[in-house]
């Protein structure tokens, strides 16, 4: 359900019906803003198994899996450029907690914007899903990268508990799969199946140092470091005369600087680079088929550092030059009645690494994830679903489920039975 609200209604008295808001604000708000209230709730109670060789510990819990609830407005600024109207858009969207309370209290804690749009695209400030991020999960996740059976249990990330960077202050450096704060952003247009993004945002990591004025204390001594991050999708889509429809998406991600101040380096430069594909056949009758995969390459380059926090990698440094690569298989098939099954499969190399180049070792640094999944979707739109995932470490790795993970050890198996329900409102 989707409730529109006339004026600045985040001073919210929720009914279930629309609301006309008094107008308010520093200047006395705006009549002619319609705000809609969105939520999308998607709740699982799972059963966890660990299992780190020698001993098997289960536990139970209830997960929320990015449960939201967001404000949007958009208004006309009375500005015509090409033939299209400029608007400028707000929105607002923060997780719902029920439990777990873990540190996400601030409001606007999810996408949220301001932003201007029109025929050029869309700019905004905001705190969003980079595009290394955005522009690939919805294609080739079809578990909606929310919860445990996420592709980011591999994808993006080189173990060790950095699966996903949510949001704060300053975030772990060795995460690519990022929502960021601070982002100035840019959505392109539809260029005849054709649209691209990119985003960047730099940051101080101390209450007195100012943008480019991060003074650090390294392994050789003190340096002053500009931590930046850099992301980019491009992507192609077309819907194909026989009804399917096909995909294809190339990222990087560029962290300049970004693990340098975090781990007191001299200097870092880190990237991440993607490929993936997907097609969606059309067999009549609400049946379907979806196939996707998608590789990619991280690359962490640290110099002068006091620690390195990534599985494998000695502490203390001083310098690393890492490498990983890793590739995914996902798909769903639908069959017209209801019920649909999907499933992934993620593989992660072994880190490409020396003990010259700051490595304990780089043997058994490998993991392997997969999910199964059987769906039913109500008349009305409600999924009922169960859901298999299981991360399989080698002896020296440390992967975990994607988002909401359970803190696995390093070389620490486990694997999950989840019923859920899926609602959007």
């Amino acid at each position: 359900m989707k409730i529109k609200l006339l004026g600045t209604a985040l001073a919210l008295a929720v009914a279930a019906a629309p609301i006309a808001a008094v107008a308010g604000g520093v200047s006395g708000g705006n009549a002619n803003s319609n705000w809609t209230i969105y939520g999308w709730q998607n709740w699982s109670y799972e059963f966890v198994d660990f299992d780190d060789g020698t001993e098997d510990r289960k536990t139970q819990r209830i997960n929320n899996n990015a449960a939201n609830i967001g404000f949007a407005a958009s208004l006309d600024t009375g500005l015509d450029m090409g033939g299209e109207h400029v608007k400028v858009n707000f929105q607002c969207e923060q997780f719902t907690f029920f439990n777990r309370f873990n540190g996400f209290s601030d409001f606007c804690n999810r996408n949220s914007k301001i932003s201007l749009s029109g025929v050029f695209g869309e700019i905004m400030f905001a705190q969003w899903l980079l595009p290394f991020n955005e522009m690939f999960a919805g294609w080739i996740d079809p578990f909606y990268d929310a919860g445990a059976d996420s592709h980011t249990s591999i994808m993006g990330n080189v173990g060790g508990g950095q699966a996903f960077f949510y949001n704060g202050s300053f975030g772990p450096s060795q995460a690519f799969n990022r929502r960021q704060e601070e982002i100035v952003q840019y959505f392109s247009p539809n260029f005849n199946g054709f649209t691209f993004r990119v985003a960047t945002t730099n940051a101080a990591t101390t209450a007195s140092a100012g943008n480019g004025d991060n003074v650090v204390t390294t392994a050789t001594g003190t340096d002053k470091l500009d931590p930046r991050i850099w992301s980019t999708a491009l992507a192609y889509e077309n819907t194909l005369a026989s009804g399917g429809n096909l995909w294809f998406a190339a990222g990087l991600e560029i962290h300049d600087e970004w693990a340098a101040v975090q781990n007191g380096c001299d200097d870092s430069d880190d990237k991440a680079y993607r490929l993936a594909g997907r097609y969606i056949h059309q067999w009549g009758n609400g049946m379907s088929t979806w196939i996707s995969g998608m590789w990619e390459a991280l690359e962490y380059d640290w110099e002068g550092c006091v620690a390195i926090p990534i599985t494998a990698v000695a502490d203390g440094g001083p310098d690393i030059d890492v490498e990983r690569d890793a590739w995914m298989i996902s798909g769903k098939q639908t069959f017209g009645n209801g019920f649909d099954f999907r499933f992934s499969y993620m593989n992660g190399d072994d880190l490409d690494c020396s003990v010259s180049d700051g490595c304990t070792t780089d043997s058994s640094t490998g993991g392997k994830a997969w999910n199964l999944g059987a769906f039913y979707t109500m008349p009305a739109g409600t999924e009922l679903r169960v859901t298999y995932s299981q991360v399989d470490n080698d002896s020296n790795a440390q992967y975990d489920f994607g988002i909401g993970g359970v803190g696995t050890g390093v070389g620490e198996d486990i694997d999950m039975i989840a019923l859920g329900i899926v609602q959007w409102f």
